[in-house]
């Protein structure tokens, strides 16, 4: 066997065996990256009208405390875009915890919700398959797969570098074969950022579980490399919100403030974080902690300062789902994703063609039944998981746990998007039923 037939078989045979939970993987993500404006759009109470400027943190805290008396109000984040509310998360009376939407020009509370939502339901599948650290490794795993799949593609598919421009030619099998070798080329760097990106999600859990128990640069407890301070006994009420706006502001003039976190790490300490002119880098990756007491600055983190690990680390987000350059970043990691699904089940189908053609290698065919019938096996875990971590979101009433109150729109999109995916999934195996018959 040449070496370009080897590296064939691998890249067919990694297709067929996992391809349908890579595109489970990859289609739960090509949405999540729309995750937040999907979320936008099916919830009323999220979107406004622009009116001038905006009100500002303290007149955003002081109308949720107005509206929801009896909750407590964990955190501030700022709006994504003009028309976007501001939200607070808060526990209300049942420990259920909820976001509360703000006008941000108005200050007037517009509506609640679950924290459970269409990005939290979408971003969850597409990380873990609901199943926490476990899954975390599964994705990780299949990840490799892709990149497998991708690198012995270069291999047999000779002058690959010249064939950017190939136009598919023929109908039927020779016109997909062509489409699927094309699109393959254009979407080579797309396939090797979000290969490399999901392996290393695995290997931050991977250090956290058997190598040194570090998962954060900073925070509390084992798992963070350096400790925030706590502050000092409370012997004084905190100072106003105002003031220690102005006092952050001092310490860190850089810092575009983009959430507020009340006792995030420590009973009394004031979390923010933001940007600071800093390139790829999630929010978090520039924080400062205050003690609401007195003001004194507790621990101030710029991504500047971090170590080449934790830089990667923060990093890592922005380029695995493009939300770095805000909607046109999304918008293209949104069309190379759709691509590579669309690799993904034209892959596997044209293989199972192929083999049904060849009478030498028509055993290899039930492979495939046992990969689909494994990947089954995932789903249903996934679907039973799911309900169980849906249930964290949700609240006790009368010593009953209740799932959470999801509000029509999310539910609907919910129940949008898996119709479609099952339907899309239905119509490949009926695809591949027909090859075979």
């Amino acid at each position: 066997m040449t070496r370009a037939r080897l590296f064939f078989l691998v890249h067919s045979c990694t297709g067929v065996t996992a391809g349908l939970v890579l595109f489970v993987i990859c289609w739960s993500g090509t949405f999540a990256v729309f995750a937040h404006e999907l979320d936008w759009l099916v919830t009323p109470q999220a979107r406004v009208q622009p009116g001038g400027d905006h009100a500002g943190w303290d007149a955003w805290l002081q109308a949720v405390r107005e509206a929801e008396p009896e909750a407590q109000i964990m955190g501030l984040e700022a709006p994504r875009y003009a028309r976007s509310a501001a939200t607070a998360l808060i526990a209300d009376a049942r420990g259920q915890s909820r976001f509360v939407y703000i006008d941000p020009y108005r200050a007037t509370v517009l509506g609640d919700s679950s924290t459970y939502t269409l990005h939290r339901f979408l971003r969850n599948l597409h990380m873990s398959f609901f199943m926490a650290s476990a899954g975390i490794y599964v994705v990780s795993v299949f990840a490799l797969f892709l990149l497998l799949s991708m690198v012995s593609a270069l291999y047999f598919y000779r002058r690959w570098w010249r064939r950017f421009l190939f136009l598919p030619r023929g109908r039927g099998h020779a016109y997909w074969s062509g489409l699927h070798r094309t699109t393959g080329l254009w979407s080579l760097l797309f396939v090797l950022l979000i290969g490399l990106t999901s392996v290393w999600y695995g290997v931050e859990l991977l250090r956290m579980d058997v190598i040194d128990g570090k998962f954060s640069h900073a925070g509390t407890g084992d798992s963070a490399v350096h400790q925030v301070p706590a502050p000092a006994a409370a012997s004084a009420a905190a100072l106003p919100l105002p003031t220690l706006l102005e006092k952050a502001r001092a310490a860190r003039p850089d810092l575009a403030i983009r959430q507020l976190g009340f006792g995030f790490y420590h009973e009394g300490a004031l979390y923010l974080e933001g940007q600071a002119g800093h390139l790829l880098v999630r929010d978090r990756a520039n924080q400062l902690h205050l003690d609401m007491q007195t003001g004194e600055v507790l621990y101030d983190q710029s991504a500047g300062r971090l170590p080449l690990y934790w830089r990667w680390s923060e990093t890592a987000d922005p380029l695995h789902f493009g939300d770095f350059a805000g909607l046109w970043s999304k918008s293209l990691w949104f069309l190379f994703g759709v691509m590579l699904c669309g690799l993904i089940l034209t892959g596997a189908w044209l293989h199972a063609g192929r083999l049904l053609r060849d009478a030498d290698q028509r055993y290899r065919w039930r492979v495939m039944p046992a990969a689909l019938a494994a990947s089954a096996g995932l789903f249903v875990l996934a679907a039973y998981a799911g309900i169980d971590q849906a249930a964290v979101y949700g609240y006790v009433e009368n010593g009953v746990p209740r799932l959470p109150d999801l509000s029509p729109g999310v539910r609907w999109a919910m129940v949008t998007w898996l119709s479609l995916t099952l339907a899309i999934i239905g119509g490949w195996l009926w695809l591949l039923g027909r090859t075979r018959a």
